[in-house]
């Protein structure tokens, strides 16, 4: 975590992998841990405060944030409007898109998911590169990175997420990109569908639970 607050908000994220949900973050404790200043330790912190993976506690202090159901629900409301909006923008666009970086995304996609029938942290990482590099079509840094806090929230989610028809899994995605590729003015509503395959489930889970 030395000199995490340098890295991306996924990346960020990452670092929290062993920590669980509701842990208490002990700037002295991570200091001494992780071999760097208290200052460090603070400031990385406050990114993760800000990108809604750690909440401040007032009197208390920071506590890793554990994402309930509908919070998650909540990440893929954002993802959509953002996503969407990007998928539109491209077809309203004359300039020929560059997908050098997203077909290369796909690639990385179709190697890490063969052999696994469960998301590993290489797969969850190459899915959410396909994602930023469609964002990043947009050409929009403000969009790039209101939407990296959202790719970070994802990460944290995705290591929990409800059983997802993993054999489907790389050809939901081609079809995204085949889309873009073509100009298919079906891109937005495809784009939904993908996203909601995830909501549908977890609303299956809130559901549930509620039972």
């Amino acid at each position: 975590m030395s000199g995490v607050w340098n890295l991306s908000p996924i990346e960020r994220s990452s670092t929290l992998e062993q920590v669980q949900p509701g842990a208490h973050l002990r700037e002295l404790h991570l200091a001494r841990e992780l071999e760097t200043s208290r200052g460090t330790v603070r400031e990385a912190i406050r990114h993760l405060v800000q990108e809604g993976l750690v909440e401040y506690v007032l009197h208390r202090g920071n506590f890793v944030n554990a994402l309930s159901l509908r919070d998650r629900l909540d990440v893929y409301v954002a993802r959509e409007a953002i996503e969407v909006g990007v998928a539109r923008r491209l077809l309203q666009t004359d300039a020929p898109a560059d997908l050098a970086p997203l077909e290369e995304a796909m690639d990385e996609l179709r190697r890490e998911v063969e052999g696994h029938t469960r998301p590993t942290e290489e797969v969850i990482a190459a899915d959410l590169r396909f994602h930023q590099e469609l964002v990043r079509l947009a050409g929009s840094p403000r969009l790039d990175r209101a939407y990296d806090t959202l790719a970070a929230e994802t990460r944290m989610l995705l290591r929990h997420h409800p059983d997802y028809p993993w054999q489907t899994y790389v050809e939901d995605h081609e079809k995204l990109l085949f889309a873009l590729r073509d100009g298919d003015p079906r891109l937005p509503d495809l784009v939904v569908e993908h996203l909601r395959l995830s909501v549908d489930l977890l609303r299956g889970e809130i559901a549930g639970a509620a039972a």
